[in-house]
């Protein structure tokens, strides 16, 4: 029997794993001979990097679960490894499973009840009452076990005339909301097996935007602006960016040199920056927007380019000095987040390598949330001991609620609040307006209050450490 224990493979005693190969490239036979080993072979298709294998209890290969993956590969235009390493880790917990109660998954019965695939839809059940695992985990792997089914089915692997496939297919409905906030219903294919996720609750203390998210009022946000004068200054400019323009972490990453040569600011002293698509800086969903950033934090950060402790960075990058390499680099020369345009490169060089043993190394901001959680928050609580825990993606939330406040107070005469909203919308790149109204409700509900009468920007620049005045100009 399976053991309730919270950490993954040791729920159960099969010993059935997922491991990578960290370049995998399919052969096909160009010379058939008598002996095996004298056949000759070529590379057929593409070469996959960090593909994904399940390994039975017994140590070999599972043909089964591997054919299906090998099938989804053939079906797959855009190969994506972290995808096929879910699907896989999915379905070696199911494997893991089978192992565990001598189940044969391919024998259909006609107490569905008896069926393999039943058995685990009740043991997920199980172990998502006694809290070893969520809601969303259970219900992931077990639509990925019934799509492994789909595949059996219509490959003709399974016998499913007698008793029929262990599942029917269901279509639900949900409702969508598009771009202009007006609802619609979709039809979505689903199965009598899924498992219910019931809805959470909505916080009245968040807002939903890509994650609960929990502004700072003023207050807080100048505690963390003095906490920040204690720290890097690679740190100091990130934490900045994302304050005062509302960028994500992904897009302030990969930020390179040449998106800063030239750029002039405007007549409201802002530098115009086109992020997404085709630019090269990444954002969510590659989706193009403009930022507007501050002359005097576009200024920072130039200064910051041509110091002593950047070009030091760079020179352990393998961009070195180059306008291609980006702002923000770690001691190791390494990015904080890799663009994509970086990933494709580092997959390209990887397929054209002779080697098999080059492994793809990727970074999504982990540095900067390790920082944040250990290095910055009990700086923080140095000075506000009760300061609550908090993500990164916060400082946009916070952000959002400045400019909306700002806007707020200096509406034009006749205009509305969706003025603002609007306007808060365009900044932030929100797909749908309905993300923006989140703001404005989130203001109305816990009556946020600014105790500044001056714009927020203009308050918190007491705590920033800038080599810029307010008037734009050096100091």
């Amino acid at each position: 029997m399976s053991t309730k224990l919270k950490n993954g493979q040791s729920r159960y005693q099969s010993k059935a794993k997922v491991v990578t190969i960290k370049k995998f490239q399919l052969l096909t036979l160009a010379k058939a001979t008598h002996c095996f080993n004298n056949a000759e072979f070529e590379n057929y298709g593409d070469a996959y990097l960090e593909f994904p294998v399940i390994i039975q209890g017994d140590g070999s290969p599972s043909e089964i679960f591997n054919l299906y993956l090998l099938k989804k590969l053939e079906q797959t235009i855009q190969y994506d490894f972290k995808t096929f390493a879910s699907i896989a880790h999915q379905l070696v917990d199911f494997q893991r499973f089978l192992e565990d109660e001598q189940l044969d998954f391919l024998k259909f019965h006609k107490l569905k009840q008896l069926n393999a695939i039943f058995q685990y839809r009740t043991r997920l059940i199980e172990q998502t009452n006694a809290g070893l695992i969520s809601a969303n985990s259970a219900r992931g792997r077990i639509n990925a076990v019934v799509n492994f089914y789909r595949f059996l089915v219509t490959e003709d692997l399974v016998d499913h005339q007698r008793y029929g496939i262990p599942f029917k297919d269901v279509y639900k409905y949900i409702a969508v909301d598009n771009e202009f906030g007006a609802r619609r219903k979709m039809a979505i294919k689903s199965h009598d097996l899924a498992i219910h996720v019931p809805a959470k609750a909505p916080n009245p203390e968040t807002i939903a935007d890509d994650g609960e998210l929990s502004p700072f009022s003023i207050e807080s946000q100048t505690v963390i602006l003095k906490a920040l004068l204690k720290s890097s200054r690679e740190y100091q400019l990130m934490f900045y960016f994302a304050l005062f323009t509302g960028a994500r972490l992904q897009t302030i990453c990969t930020l390179r040199i040449k998106n800063l040569i030239g750029r002039k600011p405007d007549s409201q002293g802002f530098i115009r920056l086109p992020v997404g698509s085709g630019t090269g800086i990444d954002t969510k969903f590659q989706k193009p927007m403009t930022l507007l950033i501050p002359n005097w934090l576009a200024q920072d950060l130039k200064i910051y380019i041509d110091s002593p402790q950047a070009q030091q960075r760079r020179q352990k990058s393998s961009y070195g000095e180059s306008d291609e390499n980006y702002v923000f680099l770690t001691k190791l020369g390494t990015p904080f987040y890799t663009s994509k345009a970086e990933q494709q490169e580092l997959i390209e060089k990887i397929k054209a390598s002779d080697s098999f043993g080059a492994r793809l190394k990727l970074y999504e901001g982990e540095a900067v949330r390790s920082y944040l959680k250990v290095v910055l928050l009990p700086e923080i609580r140095l000075i506000d001991p009760q300061f609550p825990s908090f993500k990164f993606h916060d400082l946009r939330a916070s952000f959002g609620m400045n400019l909306l406040e700002s806007q707020l107070q200096h509406l034009p005469e006749g205009h509305s609040a969706m003025t603002a909203v609007e306007y808060v919308q365009a900044r932030m790149g929100h797909r749908n307006i309905s993300t923006t109204l989140q703001y404005l409700n989130y203001k109305s509900r816990l009556q946020w209050r600014n105790k500044i009468q001056h714009e927020y920007e203009s308050s918190l620049m007491k705590y920033v450490n800038s080599s810029v005045n307010l008037a734009g100009d050096l100091s």
